[in-house]
């Protein structure tokens, strides 16, 4: 399933006495009754705590922080988030690239390639990121796992999880309808509506969904003479939930599709021999103006259905299954050369040619099943999580690449079937003290059928490997939780989809596995009117998949080791009932380092680089305020996030090296009985910058960053 590239919830508005409360990343839905912090709940080990007494780095994003702070961009989630990047995918308009703690992938828009970030809708494991759908759900919340979750989350989560909770229809009727417009002649109307079907409550329903279009004006194109950037998205969801007695089953289907004229490279000068990453400049002037000749597009469509049941077997003791299906299509060209210089090809005459295209269409449908046994034992000495996962894919992919005027063409048939045991256990020795173990068994069978330039490649492979969790967690004071844990992350291996040779395709790179450590603690003071959360890590690679390019233009991905270490903070203030405080910052410090698979590879070595996507420090600071203004209630908040520079390509190419970024958002709203007018700015400095790039001979592409976009929407909720 593939339900995550733009998110935006259709969430119930907050009341005016309800406005009081604060809307930082771990704010709750509703603050204690002296007006200081509230507390939010959630299942980030399978079973529901309080954010503050789970013992992992989890950074918890209510529906009213949604709504306040206009997070309408999986990519938001990094302004707020720490240690948290989101970009988009460079093939297509529709994807999204997650990076948590510096673990991601590079290459999400082929068919071969798989996440290292897993992103979960209602624990719905979702395997490509390459459609949008979330702008259609009603969100409760948003919990950003991070480091390995190889236990509880075990496919592709070795760098974090991305979990999205939606609103499960109530025993009430309620709703929620807005309309919107903003940068770019953007239009919108999104409603959500739940409620009882039958006069008990037992049966109950919701429909959410969301259309929206926008025109072009994100960049222009110089040489086809147009903006480019136009998008139009239609998604829905239906969701019934049946709740009686012991039993209790939620059935959901959704459809979405989303069309846009694409993405664009911006191509750097071919002919400079500047080093300086700052120094070398777009063959256009400007990262907003682009030369390619060729007219990009993206088409995805995706429609599926989930069932998740679950039966009370007693009063400690409860079986839950969770069985989902999906389809996707997706199709998308590219012009990564970003319309290299006639002058620089030696072809008379002014213009630009596109020198490398690739032109992509795809399916895959996904089908998965999860058992699992939750509960307590032995007077709750013992609490236990536990069951069996299985999840199949199945998918083909023809991709055209063009390269300097030669046609390479590329057909994939892959079947993905994955299998795992899991389970963990916590040992309540004291009130205070708890010893958790997990593991998890996965084996992964993968076939692969391919031809690359007439020849053909088939293969079978399988993946394997046990993953152990130790942590030990001790609540020193009703407001102070210590913890400390040991974990494994893994990634199955997989082939080279982006190489251009059946040789390099039928060498498969191997799994990628991390053992990962973790000191931490969560606190409050000040009589719950302050929060700080820290924790340390070491992440310690033998085998990261990492993606590099030659100087022939063959895209390999092989494997390293590496070592990536960093500290995190989070800090919620609410001094008064009206104004809350927030902030969070991370220091970071990740390079490769040598192993015998290192020394093994033949294309390149990276010992001493920095490892991609690896900041060294990020910083946030936020405020939210809310007055009683006339009837109704005034809102204004803002949110500054600083990032220093860090490398997008292992081999550390100042193409790719991605500058500091300073990144303002601001919104001011009015809230009066069930109406409410916001107005959202992001990036409201402009801030010009971009996400990643990479270069061999003249073709030197770079992919721009969100320029400054606005939004102005009216609601209400009945």
């Amino acid at each position: 399933m593939l339900l995550s590239t733009t998110l935006i919830s259709s969430t119930l508005l907050v009341t005016p006495a309800q406005a009081q409360d604060a809307t930082p990343p771990q704010e709750a839905p509703a603050g204690s009754a002296d007006g200081g912090l509230g507390d939010i709940v959630v299942t980030a080990q399978r079973t529901s705590q309080s954010v503050q007494k789970v013992p992992v780095a989890v950074t918890a994003i209510t529906s009213e922080a949604l709504e306040k702070l206009q997070i309408t961009s999986a990519k938001d989630i990094g302004q707020i988030a720490p240690n948290v990047q989101i970009t988009t995918t460079t093939g297509g308009s529709a994807g999204i690239v997650p990076f948590i703690r510096g673990g991601g992938v590079t290459d999400g828009s082929n068919i071969t390639s798989e996440p290292e970030v897993g992103v979960y809708i209602d624990d719905v494991y979702q395997p490509r990121t390459a459609a949008s759908f979330i702008e259609a759900l009603d969100v409760e919340r948003i919990e950003v796992l991070r480091g390995p979750q190889g236990t509880l989350y075990g496919r592709n989560s070795s760098a974090g999880a991305l979990k999205i909770v939606t609103r499960e229809p109530g025993e009430t009727t309620q709703g929620r309808i807005e309309i919107g417009a903003g940068s770019w002649d953007e239009f919108y109307g999104k409603a959500a509506i739940s409620g009882p079907v039958t006069k008990d409550g037992d049966l109950r329903a919701g429909f959410s969904g969301i259309i929206r279009d926008r025109d072009g004006g994100r960049q222009y194109n110089a040489t086809l003479d147009k903006k480019v950037g136009a998008e139009s998205y239609q998604g829905f969801q239906g969701d019934v939930v049946y709740d009686k007695g012991d039993i209790k089953a939620r059935l959901k289907g959704f459809y979405s599709h989303l069309s846009s004229d694409g993405l664009y490279a911006v191509g750097l000068d071919p002919t400079s021999t500047e080093t300086d990453y700052k120094a070398i400049q777009p063959t256009s002037g400007s990262y907003r103006v682009v030369n390619s000749p060729r007219e990009a597009y993206t088409d995805v469509r995706q429609y599926g259905t989930s069932l998740n049941v679950t039966a009370q077997l007693s009063n400690t003791v409860e079986l839950a299954s969770i069985s989902a299906w999906s389809k996707l299509t997706d199709a998308w060209t590219l012009d990564f050369s970003g319309g290299t210089p006639n002058a620089a090809l030696g072809i008379p005459g002014e213009g630009y040619t596109a020198q490398y295209v690739n032109t992509s269409a795809s399916h895959q449908t996904a089908l998965s099943q999860e058992l699992q046994l939750r509960g307590t034992a032995l007077n709750e000495f013992l609490s236990f999580v536990g069951g069996l996962y299985y999840f199949r894919e199945a998918g083909a992919q023809n991709i055209r690449t063009e390269l300097f005027g030669s046609e390479i063409p590329h057909e994939f048939n892959i079947v993905t079937n994955s299998y795992a045991a899991f389970g963990q256990v916590g040992l309540h020795f004291t009130p205070e003290l708890t010893l958790n173990l997990g593991g998890r068994y996965t084996e992964d069978h993968k076939s692969l059928d391919a031809t690359i330039s007439g020849v053909r490649v088939v293969r079978h492979d399988k993946f394997k490997d046990f993953l152990p969790k130790a942590s030990l967690d001790y609540q020193a004071l009703d407001n102070l939780l210590l913890y400390a844990s040991y974990s494994e992350g893994f990634k199955a291996g997989g082939y080279n989809g982006l190489s251009d040779t059946a040789a390099q395709v039928d060498l498969p790179f191997a799994a990628q596995k991390v053992k990962a450590y973790e000191l931490g603690f969560k606190s409050e003071f000040f009589d719950h009117h302050a929060r700080l959360n820290v924790s340390a890590f070491i992440n310690d690679y033998s085998s990261i998949q990492q993606q590099l390019v030659t100087d022939e233009g063959v895209f390999l991905t092989q494997n390293y080791a590496a070592r990536h270490k960093g500290i995190e903070a989070e800090l919620n203030v609410r001094p008064i009932p009206a104004l809350t405080l927030w902030a969070n910052g991370v220091y970071n410090d990740g390079k490769y380092k040598e192993s015998a698979d290192e020394v093994a590879n033949a294309a390149s070595t990276f010992v001493g680089n920095e490892m991609t996507n690896v900041f060294k420090y990020q910083a946030t600071v936020g405020a939210d305020l809310s007055l009683a203004a006339g009837p109704g209630t005034f809102l204004l908040g803002a949110n500054y996030n600083a990032r220093s520079d860090y490398y997008s390509t292992p081999d550390n190419s100042f193409y790719g090296h991605v500058p500091a970024t300073d990144i303002v958002n601001a919104y001011v709203g009015y809230d009066l009985d069930d109406w409410s007018l916001k107005l959202n700015v992001k990036n409201l400095t402009d801030d010009r910058y971009w996400t990643t790039g990479f270069g061999f001979s003249v073709i030197r592409p770079r992919f721009l960053g969100d320029p400054r976009t606005w939004r102005v929407s009216l609601s209400k909720k009945f």
